[in-house]
């Protein structure tokens, strides 16, 4: 790790218990410290394991003031409150915490070198882990070195996430072997002070496997040299029964203090003197301990030398005194996570008082984005709660199958939310578990499951109308298969809000952010004016019900719409960093609605870059190969990428998944027009108006009149025009028109004009054809959408070559390819090439450039400079350079001379 190459690089050390992993770990840090970098390091346990941010608290710990107060103010004060060194704000977002991390650390870096080491990350606390590759992922540009241990064959996902962001050639990796008998006798004379004679150190090395904590605990259970022990005798198997063997011949004082050190999951000498008040001399027994090398104690804070030591004193306290130990620490600690789980180890009977800590410290946990911790803490409330308070129960299962879901097990949020729903009464309870069935079978499911839930719970919410106006919103915005439906919700939603005298302004808002969606899919354009003065209350609810807290979701999904891409995109980064953070489960729908706006824009690759995550984050979290919606446009990005024969194979597996499950419905529309757009671009134009009518289809049955959704007319109309069916693209085209000028969507309107002017070609009218190419061009100016202004650049050329106009069909077709080339879109570009192909070159004697015959031939036919500039599609400002130009280079000082020569020189207007 020691090499200059200013980017993160990582060492993995792997190898089984006792290996000596943790003290190679040691001598690198040793080795680092002497050289001047600064050491981050922490060593996790398995009491630590469900607790918040204990890593990272760990890392930063040692931080001296000064380093904390160099960085910005509010990143300062989010490290200040992690690290308890000021009162912590439960409203403080999560992003904003794993930000000020990485900031800390790029701050260091930015003096010199820094080593974040990870001892044991088996047992990191998941929080700690998702903000360590948080970090990782914006380190690029500083020489941070990470340096993590882990026991093989450990399950560590968040390592893997980790090393993914780093380049292959920067991560490296060490797996400790077994070792032999001459480097365990060196070992056991370093640690014991003498080893045994040669015969009994290899006896010794076959019995211990070459594993050094396994030899020396063997060493330590025959004594010395001079004890003839028979090492074929009986002896413990594993090293965890010879550790307790060990513990076993202690002192009874040293057995005791050991005990209670086993206890807290950070101990410290003062923690240790009040629980254990009534021992004999603590001080003495604890540093007893320590010269036997089973814990080291460094400023106070006492550790296990090694997790083994620390299970076997654990596991040999018996459970009365066990449990009484446990009580005393939860009296004693001011954290909620750890007072709440010492109290669950302290009793297992159902107990109210101990639920109810369990039940808040899984808020706590939650609102720290430990949603893992959150759901366990939840589990455990739930078997403390006594069953005679059957609703409190009822709703603990509630927010335990929806924070379930957050930690990334929807299946398993399903599965005890359908569970828990079969067995309530009908009524606003079972409501509740009804509205998160909803909302987790949406996000990672079929549509017609989530809507039947849907409907339930708005029919049996009908006693609290803040709870179903919330129901009725949440149904309208999922409710994208039927449009009346998704309105009639919405305005319900309003209805049953408004019955209210003071609402809540979470639910105002949601309810009337449900309208202004539904009317844009009823085509009544985007009216995001009407949340103007609508302010929901910062922070989250909990459980919660969706991760956008204000507009986010569904404002950046408009405002790509509305054509502001790149507006639309930073909103919708912004939510996918926090559920990131907070939500994970979510993050598979926010990445296909940002590929659905990089289609919009024309960066196919990033399309198909988020649709690929997409599909990888729902198998990691429900098991399934990827929502249908985002596999359908993953194949929308191959195809326009030119990888037809990938997107056919993704995209068909949804159709046949829609075979298999008629629920999919909908969600199969992306992929039937993946499917059609690699028929059209093999020029196989029947198959491919068969795949687009499916959308139609779709879309027309469900009541959807926005053309800018799931937009496919432009395809199906240059697939029915390519058949040979003008009648029905007419239909079609007539709808579209329609539709558009509804909504009035620049884009929509763009695409419309281009396909009138596709049909006027087609039906051989010319000249109207091109009247409407040009104003699909003007109306395209501005849009940040290159495919589309590339595609109406191809039917101009077309339209142009077709009335043999070939300087402007060239220069046309010369722009759509220089598009296309730059996108990439490689079909495109090449139906460009072929268009061009078919246009003669011509000899040019008069020594004009093309664009400058172009605009000659069009003054001589008596066009102003305005209207040659609107044919050309340049500015009038070059037309008048042009023709001052072309006034010298002929010989000539005015519009009729250049008449005159043009007639006896210039290639004529039409070709013969």
């Amino acid at each position: 790790m020691g090499d200059a190459t200013g980017e993160p690089r990582v060492l993995l050390i792997e190898g089984e218990p006792g290996i000596g992993k943790s003290t190679l770990l040691d001598d690198l840090l040793d080795r680092a410290a002497q050289r001047g970098t600064v050491v981050l390091a922490c060593r996790p346990s398995p009491s630590e394991m469900d607790l918040s941010y204990v890593g990272l608290i760990e890392l930063f710990i040692g931080l001296p003031d000064e380093v904390i107060e160099a960085l910005p103010g509010p990143q300062a004060r989010v490290i200040r409150m992690i690290l308890r060194r000021e009162e912590p704000d439960a409203q403080f977002g999560l992003l904003s915490l794993y930000l000020a991390a990485a900031a800390t650390i790029r701050s260091l870096a930015a003096h010199g070198s820094v080593l974040v080491a990870i001892d044991d990350a088996q047992w990191l606390d998941h929080p700690s882990a998702r903000a360590l590759v948080f970090v990782v992922r914006r380190l690029a540009g500083t020489a941070t070195r990470i340096a993590i241990v882990r026991r093989a064959g450990e399950a560590t996902d968040w390592i893997g996430d980790l090393t993914r962001v780093i380049h292959d050639s920067r991560v490296d990796e060490v797996r400790l072997a077994p070792i032999g008998p001459r480097d365990l006798s060196r070992v056991l004379r370093l640690v014991l002070g003498w080893a045994p004679t040669w015969p009994r150190t290899v006896r010794i090395a076959e019995l211990s496997r070459g594993n050094p904590l396994h030899a020396l605990e063997l060493a330590r259970a025959i004594g010395s040299v001079r004890e003839g022990v028979d090492l074929d005798g009986s002896l413990p198997d594993s090293v965890v029964e010879l550790a307790r063997s060990r513990i076993a011949k202690l002192a009874p004082q040293v057995r005791a203090a050991l005990e209670i050190a086993a206890i807290p999951h950070a101990p410290t000498l003062d923690l240790l003197r009040q629980l254990g008040r009534t021992a004999t001399d603590l001080d003495a027994a604890l540093s007893d301990a320590e010269h036997r090398g089973i814990v080291t104690i460094d400023g106070g804070r006492v550790r296990f030398s090694h997790p083994i030591l620390a299970a076997a004193v654990y596991g040999s306290i018996p459970v009365p005194r066990r449990q009484r130990l446990h009580r005393a620490v939860a009296a004693l600690t001011a954290d909620v996570e750890e007072r709440a789980r010492h109290l669950a180890r302290a009793s297992e009977d159902p107990d109210p008082e101990v639920a109810l800590a369990l039940a808040e410290a899984a808020e706590v946990a939650w609102r720290r984005g430990a949603p893992t911790a959150a759901a366990d803490l939840l589990r455990l409330a739930c078997l403390r709660t006594p069953h005679h308070q059957a609703d409190t129960l009822a709703l603990r299962r509630i927010a335990y199958g929806r924070i379930l879901y957050s930690a990334g097990d929807a299946a398993g949020a399903i599965a005890h939310l359908q569970s828990l729903a079969a067995t309530l009464p009908a009524g606003v309870v079972r409501a509740r578990a009804l509205f998160h069935l909803m909302y987790i079978a949406r996000v990672s499911g079929p549509l017609g499951t989530a809507i039947d839930y849907g409907l339930q719970a708005a029919t049996e919410s009908v006693g609290d109308p803040v709870f179903q106006a919330e129901v009725y919103s949440l149904l309208s915005r999922i409710s994208n298969n039927d449009i009346e439906r998704k309105l009639d919700a919405a305005r319900k939603g309003i209805e049953a809000i408004e019955r209210v005298c003071e609402p809540d302004p979470y639910v105002l808002f949601h309810a009337h952010a449900a309208l202004v969606e539904a009317e844009f899919y009823a085509g009544l354009g985007i009216h995001l004016e009407r949340l103007d003065g609508l302010h929901p209350p910062a922070g989250f609810r909990f459980p919660p019900v969706r991760t956008a807290v204000a507009r986010e979701d569904l404002v950046g999904r408009l405002l790509a719409y509305d054509g502001r891409i790149d507006e639309g995109l930073r909103v919708l980064q912004g939510i996918c960093d926090r559920a990131v953070v907070e939500d994970i489960a979510l993050v598979p729908v926010i990445l296909g609605w940002m590929a659905e706006v990089e289609i919009m824009a024309g960066r196919f690759q990033r399309a198909a870059e988020l649709t690929r995550d997409a599909i990888e984050q729902s198998e990691h979290i429900g098991g399934t190969d990827g929502n249908p919606w985002e596999v359908g446009f993953h194949g929308v990005a191959l195809a326009l990428l030119g990888r037809l024969d990938q997107a056919e194979v993704v995209a068909s597996r949804v159709l046949t998944r829609a075979e298999a499950d008629p629920s999919v419905d909908q969600d199969a529309a992306p992929a039937c027009l993946a499917l059609g757009i690699v028929a059209l671009s093999r020029g196989e134009f029947p198959a491919a108006a068969d795949y687009l009518r499916q959308v139609d289809r779709v879309k027309l049955d469900a009541g959807i009149r926005e053309p800018r959704l799931c937009a496919h007319a432009s395809e199906l109309i240059e697939a029915l025009v390519g058949a040979g069916e003008l009648g029905e693209a007419a239909e079609v085209l007539a709808r579209l028109e329609s539709d558009a000028a509804s909504s009035a969507g620049q884009w929509s309107l763009v695409v419309a004009a281009r396909c009138r002017a596709i049909l006027h070609a087609a039906q051989g009218r010319l000249d109207e054809a091109l009247i409407s190419a040009q104003l699909a061009l003007s109306l395209a100016d501005g849009l940040p959408m290159l495919f589309e202004r590339g595609r109406t650049l191809l039917a101009a050329g077309q339209i142009h070559r077709r009335r043999r106009e070939k300087l402007l069909a060239r220069q046309a077709l010369t722009a759509a390819m220089e598009v296309f080339d730059g996108l990439p879109a490689p079909v495109w570009a090449a139906r460009s090439r072929a268009e061009l192909a078919r246009i003669p070159l011509q000899r040019n004697d008069d020594g004009l450039t093309p664009t400058e015959q172009t605009i000659a031939r069009l003054a001589v036919e008596g066009l102003t400079n305005r209207e040659i500039a609107n044919r050309a599609f340049i500015s009038p400002k070059t037309v008048e350079v042009n023709l001052t130009r072309i006034y010298r280079k002929l010989g000539v000082r005015s519009r009729a001379a250049l008449a005159r020569q043009w007639a006896v020189s210039a290639e004529p207007t039409r070709d013969p």
